[in-house]
């Protein structure tokens, strides 16, 4: 402990520091006996206790008391007041003014030392709790970038999350385009060679024509003949026909990319909270098959059954995110029991109460009582490592509860299915 002696008196400081000396806990003791000196010797040093008397030249021991209580710096150094005033209004005008005890003049050794250990356990007590606290200070502020750094974290895994989900989508997507491209270049390639056939008759057809105009009638049987010859040798009557089909062929495939292509760019587009209006809910459930189909087709057969005309007040984007996640992990629970026939994902929808419900049914392997409870947790998965982080059960949560004022609910059964249901307003949020 460092311990800083103020008195006008020679004689009081040196019995003062005699006591001191006995007691172990003090290393440093200082003495000053000119008032005006104090403030820069502590604003030098850094005292543990300050023993100040109150009657001085120059400055009073209130004067200095009442500076080191006004400065933030040194304001909880124990200030012991060193007088021989006995009158209470001396005392309580001490005690008003921030002193934490008192030592009368003259010295008492017993009163002195018992005053002096006390004030040393207070302040080993207060830098104790000081040091407590700027520790507590500096954990919350640790804790506070580990919070800042989970958060940045738990963002860039969702966004992580949804990238692997777009890419394993989208490596669908391509296969979906890549099918109706591949006949559509192949029916071009065969409708190619058709028409150099049909110009190849045409022109064959026209020669035969002009050699009509000169010839007799015995002549043009024979001609008529050869061309119905070419006729049937270069199949025309049967590329007359596949001409429609490859047509139609093409087109619906046309349609198809169309469809795909229109249904990437609705998910595109931007997910702002705010984006909200009213759409038909077939259109969006049309656009999320559109983009889920290669996940479902090869497990599961999708069956649709609500009233076309219902209409959901909703962020497009955000929604069809949900519904995609929903119905992707029921393909990939169904694809999981490697049964040797199709499973079935049904949707309906329907309007109950003040919600639109839409519901979610698949014959899937069911999810067991003990973790049914934690699938909307972050990070909860059962899937093997490197297959999902475990939020999107969670992103959803959040969409549907929060952005939306809905509610998300699952009920399963295990070995028969699991059902998800939606419920959103009816009316329009604000």
């Amino acid at each position: 402990m460092k311990i800083l002696v103020v008195d006008d008196s020679k004689l009081n400081l040196v019995t003062a520091e005699n006591q001191l000396k006995k007691i172990p806990s003090i290393t440093q003791i200082f003495l000053c006996q000119e008032s005006q000196n104090v403030e820069s010797l502590i604003q030098e040093m850094q005292f543990d206790i300050i023993l100040l008397d109150v009657v001085m030249p120059v400055l009073s021991g209130f004067d200095i008391l009442k500076l080191i209580k006004s400065n933030a710096q040194y304001d909880d150094i124990p200030v012991i007041m060193f007088t021989s005033l006995s009158d209470e209004g001396s005392f309580e005008k001490c005690f008003n003014l921030g002193a934490s005890d008192y030592i009368t003049k003259p010295i008492i050794p017993i009163e002195f030392n018992a005053r002096i250990k006390a004030a040393i356990e207070n302040r080993a007590k207060s830098i104790k709790l000081k040091k407590m606290i700027l520790d507590a200070q500096k954990q919350n502020n640790e804790f506070k970038e580990i919070n800042l750094q989970l958060r940045s974290t738990q963002f860039h895994l969702v966004q992580s999350e949804k990238m692997a989900a777009i890419g394993q989508l989208a490596a669908g997507v391509a296969h979906e385009i890549n099918n109706p491209i591949g006949f559509i270049g192949s029916n071009l390639e065969i409708l190619s060679k058709y028409l150099n056939r049909i110009s190849e008759y045409l022109l064959f057809i026209e020669k035969k024509q002009n050699e009509l105009k000169s010839i007799s009638n015995a002549e043009c049987d024979r001609i008529i003949n050869e061309t119905m010859e070419k006729y049937n040798k270069l199949k025309i009557k049967y590329i007359l026909d596949e001409l429609s089909n490859i047509v139609s062929d093409s087109e619906n495939g046309v349609e198809r990319v169309k469809n795909i292509v229109q249904s990437l760019r609705v998910f595109a587009r931007s997910a702002d909270d705010d984006e909200k209006e009213t759409y038909l809910l077939l259109d969006i459930i049309n656009s999320v098959i559109n983009i889920s189909i290669n996940e479902i087709k090869y497990v599961a057969k999708v069956k649709v059954d609500f009233d076309r005309e219902l209409m959901v007040y909703c962020n497009k984007v955000q929604l069809g995110q949900v519904l995609i996640n929903i119905i992707v992990n029921a393909a990939q629970a169904i694809k999981s029991q490697q049964n040797n026939t199709l499973g079935e994902i049904s949707i309906g929808a329907y309007i109950k109460e003040e919600y639109l419900c839409i519901k979610i049914k698949d014959n899937g392997p069911g999810i067991p009582k003990d973790i049914i409870s934690k699938i909307f947790e972050p990070f909860f998965t059962t899937k093997d490592v490197g297959q999902g982080t475990g939020l999107g059960l969670s992103v959803s949560y959040d969409i549907i509860t929060k952005k939306h004022n809905g509610l998300i609910e699952v009920d399963s059964i295990v070995d028969n299915g699991t059902t998800f249901t939606i419920k959103l307003p009816t009316y329009i949020s604000k």
